[in-house]
């Protein structure tokens, strides 16, 4: 071989999920998007939300979809995925593993609550995850994360800024509640601020009947 000859390397081909989902139910509301949405790209994906179907998913899934099968079993309460969803919460897969780990808390078990409060701590911009954890303890009525999506509002990095901002409406009827940190949840005035944001002011106003 020359040279000058090219070197010729292997076609690669990766087929990712789908992530072409349709059109959310209209009237569907905002705080039950995202377990609709959870549904959908299942569907997408060709796995279906029956005990069999969520059971194998957990195991043989992985990023977006395995996220979504982990939230599923929660919505859908499907107790036999509990040690499964340990498995998750316990991987390499941070997202998945909070979505695991609220599923858990969904079914009753409190390991889950501790495994949300545990993913609090990891560092924001690395982790998307912490923000997460923070709203899925504000939907179980506990809003001591918040002052980790006051923190993700504030990030020069969009994911994460916007995954804050999708958290506030959880956070609205905890309004005033006294935080760890000697704060106070204040979600009406991040979400007013949030309105400013050209990044954020799309979904702000989605909340805004909320508030």
């Amino acid at each position: 071989m020359s040279d000058h000859e090219p070197i010729r390397l292997p076609d690669m081909h990766f087929e990712g999920p789908n992530l072409d989902l349709p059109p959310a139910p209209e009237g569907l509301a905002y705080e039950d998007y995202e377990d609709w949405r959870a549904d959908a790209l299942l569907a997408a994906n060709g796995v279906d939300t029956t005990e069999p179907g969520l059971v194998d998913a957990l195991h043989t899934k992985e990023n977006v979809v395995l996220a979504a099968a982990a939230r599923a079993s929660g919505h859908h309460h499907v107790e036999a995925t509990k040690e499964s969803l340990r498995e998750v919460a316990s991987g390499p897969d941070d997202y998945a593993g909070v979505e695991a780990a609220f599923a858990l808390a969904r079914l009753g078990e409190e390991d889950g609550r501790s495994l949300l409060r545990r993913a609090l701590e990891r560092p924001l911009g690395p982790y998307l995850s912490p923000v997460l954890a923070a709203g899925h303890l504000g939907r179980l009525g506990d809003p001591s994360g918040f002052p980790v999506v006051r923190e993700g509002l504030g990030s020069d990095l969009l994911a994460v800024k916007m995954l804050a901002c999708k958290q506030l409406a959880v956070f609205l009827p905890h309004e005033g509640d006294a935080l760890p940190d000697g704060s106070a949840v204040d979600a009406r005035a991040q979400l007013e601020r949030a309105l400013e944001d050209p990044d954020l002011a799309s979904e702000a106003r989605a909340q805004l009947p909320l508030a």
